[in-house]
């Protein structure tokens, strides 16, 4: 296992998370008048049959840098103080880290489940029932904590995928915790060393059988079957996953399972990767992400272009501030550090 493929991991996750629309969402969070605006205005371009819509802005400017990473950036770093925090990594010692971070930490903006986590929390409630009584338990808001959990337990992946599943249960259930569970196991073998294929194949035995996730792995299978490259297969993917019969984009079996199958596609290319991740709308704003970190992970940090580094190695704390000021790559060298520790725990 390799420094370079634990950074590679955070990198490639945090240059996926800055792209597409969704992080210009998320960039301009605190915008304030700008935010308010933006919204009003487009109801009334609604009115007029105006169709292009006004874009996120903001007098001063979005927070962070202009391809800073957002909320799956700031989740897997919330993620990897609460792993390097805790004496353990027991249930409850993780959500009592986890609480810290989300629930006494003011002004943080979430996904619905972590928000509906954080209204339970503070009745007194504890897991599995605060990721389990949530309205999108399914969402793959979790699967980026999955990423560091798997950098820290490299090597290891059946631990990883306990951890993830422990940690993942705070914030949702069933498909949303499987999907952790499946990116951690993955996440871990390859930074380990492992081949993609063997890497992949192992992470999906420990998704259930009879499950909506083991579906989508096997329509993301179906629907790329044939396909050479990434780009021939996008037409499939879009027909098979794209249809707008949602308003949520972020649906963990949906989203892992195209993971999956696009990092198959481009053989870990962590630049193709991110292109053809890209390349489906509704999926954007957590897609290219999960496909950045496994080809991260395969590829390095050695595959980070060095413009890109310095964009997306600071985290801005844009939307959990607890976060602002870490770097991703001193995160990544911190939690192959612990290993050892946690290891012997």
């Amino acid at each position: 296992m390799h420094a370079d493929n634990a950074r590679g991991a955070l990198l490639g996750m945090a240059m996926g998370d800055a792209l597409g629309l969704p992080a210009e969402y998320h960039r301009h969070a605190r915008a304030g008048w700008g935010r308010s605006v933006l919204w009003e205005k487009n109801t009334v371009l609604d009115e007029q049959r105006i169709s292009r819509p006004m874009l996120p802005f903001g007098l001063s400017g979005g927070s962070g840098g202009l391809l800073s990473g957002t909320d799956d950036v700031e989740t897997a770093a919330t993620t990897a103080l609460v792993l390097l925090e805790s004496r353990d990594h027991g249930t409850n010692t993780l959500f009592e880290g986890w609480r810290k971070h989300y629930v006494e930490t003011d002004d943080v903006w979430c996904g619905i489940a972590e928000r509906g986590a954080v209204r339970h929390a503070l009745r007194g409630e504890r897991p599995p029932v605060t990721g389990s009584d949530n309205p999108v338990y399914w969402d793959d808001g979790a699967v980026a904590s999955a990423v560091p959990i798997g950098v820290l337990y490299a090597g290891d992946p059946a631990n990883a995928a306990r951890v993830a599943q422990d940690y993942a249960r705070i914030t949702h259930s069933r498909d949303g915790v499987w999907a952790a569970r499946a990116m951690a196991h993955a996440v871990a073998a390859l930074i380990g060393g492992e081949f993609l294929e063997p890497a992949l194949q192992e992470a999906e035995l420990t998704v259930p059988a009879d499950s909506w996730l083991r579906r989508g792995l096997e329509r993301a299978a179906e629907a790329a079957e044939g396909a050479d490259t990434a780009f021939e297969a996008i037409p499939a993917l879009v027909e098979s996953f794209g249809r707008p019969v949602y308003s949520h984009g972020g649906v963990a079996p949906e989203t892992l399972p195209l993971a999956f199958t696009l990092t198959r596609l481009v053989r870990g290319d962590l630049a193709a990767g991110l292109q053809a991740a890209a390349l489906l709308p509704r999926q954007s704003d957590s897609l290219p992400a999960m496909v950045g970190a496994l080809c991260g992970a395969i590829d390095g940090e050695k595959a980070v272009p060095a413009d890109w580094a310095a964009q997306v190695d600071p985290v801005s704390g844009v939307l959990l501030p607890g976060v602002a000021g870490q770097r991703l790559t001193s995160l990544a060298d911190r939690l192959l550090e612990a290993r050892e520790r946690f290891a012997l725990a």
